[in-house]
């Protein structure tokens, strides 16, 4: 071989080991990009998991919580209704009670008194022999309903006017406030 030929083999063989070296320093980049990009998306995935995880985990416990405050809520209306169903059955047994004509002339007082002039009286057929004579000593007509009961209505001369003191009455008006009292006793 010549001399020239030689050279230009070694010029060749040269060119073709640089240019081996620069596609393997260019593969080398290009894989590690791609690790690069790999483990990028990798960990923007797990990031991405991780928060949906988070948000899961927030939303069940914001449920969790919910109803946890549903049921104390339930529980407490619950323990309102009781005492309520209560004291209602308590008011139905007071006609047995010994108090209860004097409280029943009470009540007939304020009703009258709220009435102005009053021609009568009303009141449940079972109340009527409880308050016969004190109707009877204010000269007031005593008049009966089956509707009317635990209380009176005073009916104002000409029969326009009534006025309604029923104990049913009172509690449903006092509902509201009574059982927020006894809500803050219970649960402040």
């Amino acid at each position: 071989m010549s001399k020239l030929e030689t050279i230009l083999q070694e010029e060749v063989l040269a060119e073709i080991q640089q240019l081996m070296a620069q596609a393997e320093e260019e593969a080398e980049r290009i894989v590690a990009e791609a690790k690069e990009k790999a483990e990028a998306m990798v960990a923007a995935h797990k990031r991405k998991l991780e928060a949906r995880k988070q948000a899961e985990l927030h939303r069940a416990e914001s449920a969790a919580e919910l109803a946890v405050s549903t049921a104390r809520v339930e529980a407490k209306g619950e323990v309102i209704a009781q005492i309520y169903r209560e004291v209602q059955a308590r008011l139905a047994a007071l006609p047995e009670s010994p108090e209860y004509p004097t409280l029943l002339e009470r009540l007939a007082e304020e009703a009258v008194a709220a009435v102005g002039e009053a021609e009568a009286v009303v009141v449940h057929p079972d109340d009527a022999p409880r308050i016969k004579g004190w109707a009877e000593g204010k000269g007031l007509e005593l008049r009966t309903e089956d509707d009317v009961r635990l209380g009176v209505i005073a009916v104002a001369k000409g029969g326009k006017t009534r006025v309604a003191n029923t104990l049913p009455d009172r509690l449903e008006r006092a509902w509201e406030v009574l059982s927020a009292k006894v809500t803050q006793v219970l649960w402040a």
